[in-house]
Order: C-alpha cells, then structure tokens, then sequence
C-alpha cells in the first residue's frame, strides 16, 4: 500500500511539472507579428440604422503560421484594426503562403455625410457614410 502511495506522488509531481514547463514554453517559442494585409473593403448594410463592416484579406506566410488576433480602437472619424499572425519560432515549415479573411462589425455608431478613415495595419481606406 504504502508503495503505491509513493508511486502516485511521484507520478502527481512528474505531471505537474511536465504541465508547467510545457506551458511555459509554448508562450515563449511562439512569434506574433502583424499580418500583411492584402484587401480592405467596407461594407454598408441597408438596414436602420445602417451598420458598418470591414471585410480583410491577409496572408499567411508559410504553413505554419495562423492568424492570431485581430482588435480594434475607434478615435472619432478614425477606426484603427490591429491584425496579427502566430507562428512557432523555430519551426521548419512548408514555404507555401496562405490567407485568412475576416468580417468585423463597427457598428452603427456614424454619421451621414462624415468621412471615415479605416486603418488595417498598413493599409488604410476612407469611406463616406450614407
């Protein structure tokens, strides 16, 4: 009995720390960059009141980098989209470059007749609201 016991501490320690290096590890051999952005398009839905999306097309540059995460700040007329890409640090990947495509709501917060400036990491396109 009191082997086992022995066993299944030593089992408990050795998973606890396998977990804990690991996850550290990952956050560290992973590299976040922005993305390079290919096509910016805004789109005005005919609804009341009108909603305002961003549709983005990116690309990926090997096969192992993934999109990552895309956030977004409004500064009056001015919305900036920060995008970015993940990918394993040391990794030997396929050289074979891929896209993502996302659709980002802004909401209905725009006023008719105001011009609006939309910034996608290094890309930047202006649209007047209806």
């Amino acid at each position: 009995m009191k082997r086992t016991s022995f066993f299944a501490l030593i089992f408990c320690i050795s998973a606890i720390t396998i977990v804990g290096c690991s996850s550290n590890g990952r956050s560290q051999d992973i590299e976040i960059r922005l993305a390079p952005i290919h096509e910016v398009q805004v789109n005005i839905a005919e609804s009341y009141p009108p909603q305002v999306m961003v549709h983005i097309k990116g690309g990926l540059s090997d096969s192992c980098t993934t999109f990552h995460e895309l956030t977004q700040e409004r500064n009056g007329n001015t919305i900036m989209i920060e995008v970015t890409t993940q990918r394993p640090k040391k990794e030997v990947c396929a050289q074979v470059y891929g896209f993502f495509e996302k659709n980002v709501k802004l909401g209905t917060d725009f006023a008719s007749g105001e011009i609006y400036t939309i910034r996608v990491n290094d890309k930047t396109e202006t649209f007047m609201m209806q």
